[in-house]
């Protein structure tokens, strides 16, 4: 699926998160409604398959006007018979059943809910204003009424803990979405949470620790897809605080991963490995192969490379290693 992101930087927010800081995620500070067209038709030129969106992230798209949305929705109108819908990210707590048949009206395909945690405690100390039980009850009715649904969480927030996390996982395995966003929480300037943090109010946890979580969850969603893991690599250094951002955070995410089956099948055998997991083994500074080593007690990996194995997978064999790492 190809998508075409429209960003509206806050608007519709009833709410000032502590994490948030829209403009400096997104890196815009105003709509140019003028260039949208432009940037649509480009799009849908380039890319003739029909199986791609027209998305609106970085506000809350269904807490606007109707009045409002709907400008939004005609810019996106003459287009409609060359993508399969339309995507939009809001807050569980702006979702009804009018709501929703507004946005069938509309050509809306998936709605992308920024819940963040299924947890009551986390929810109040990071300024969401919803419950879970609000959560839980919209994420339904969008599933009930027939879009495709995909949450957002952010393990680490204000009263993260391994309670609310796995309240979190469970919640989630029971709601079953179509797809998950993971984004461990950073400090981003600006925000009531790089204050709280200044004040010595709030830790985030680091790098390691944010991997181990998201493993865990990555590993725990097995018929969910992920969309995303981490925030996009481009925001600017500038506007980080404090946090476990690495500009390559998901493909860590997996490496772990990987380096789990492995260790929990490995039992002096070579090991087959897909070409395009090289950089899994051998990047962050070989962090990963050496975590690896370490786990399994050896001083060398013997390995094959495979150029007809899968991304993400791995085979043990007897045959001799072309290569011992």
């Amino acid at each position: 699926m190809k998508i075409l992101p429209l960003f509206i930087p806050h608007l519709g927010c009833p709410f000032s998160c502590v994490y948030c800081n829209q403009k400096a995620i997104t890196k815009i500070s105003s709509l140019d409604l003028n260039k949208w067209q432009s940037q649509i038709d480009f799009f849908c030129k380039n890319n003739p398959d029909k199986n791609k969106q027209i998305a609106f992230f970085g506000g809350t798209f269904t807490n606007l006007k109707f009045e409002t949305q709907q400008q939004f929705f005609d810019i996106v109108k003459p287009f409609n018979s060359k993508i399969s819908g339309i995507r939009i990210s809001t807050r569980p707590d702006c979702i009804d059943e009018n709501i929703l048949q507004f946005c069938h009206k509309n050509n809306v395909q998936t709605i992308e809910l920024g819940i963040q945690s299924f947890d009551d405690v986390v929810l109040q100390k990071s300024g969401r204003g919803y419950s879970s039980k609000i959560a839980i009850e919209n994420a339904l009715l969008i599933k009930k009424s027939n879009f495709e649904l995909g949450i957002q969480l952010m393990p680490g927030l204000p009263g993260f803990s391994e309670n609310s996390l796995q309240n979190t996982i469970e919640k989630t395995l029971k709601i079953n979405p179509d797809f998950v966003r993971i984004y461990p929480t950073i400090v981003i300037e600006n925000t009531i949470l790089a204050q709280q943090f200044r004040d010595g109010k709030f830790s985030p946890i680091n790098l390691d620790k944010a991997i181990s979580v998201c493993t865990e969850m990555v590993t725990k969603f097995t018929n969910i897809s992920i969309a995303k893991i981490g925030l996009h690599s481009d925001i600017e250094p500038q506007n980080i605080v404090a946090g476990p951002f690495h500009p390559t955070f998901g493909e860590l995410v997996r490496a772990n991963i990987l380096m789990q089956k492995i260790a929990e099948k490995y039992s002096g055998q070579t090991i087959l490995i897909s070409k395009n997991d090289i950089s899994l083994f051998k990047g962050f500074k070989g962090k990963m192969m050496e975590k690896l080593k370490t786990k399994l007690k050896i001083n060398h990996l013997p390995i094959i490379i495979d150029k007809n194995l899968s991304k993400n997978k791995f085979l043990l064999t007897e045959k001799v290693p072309q290569q011992i790492w």
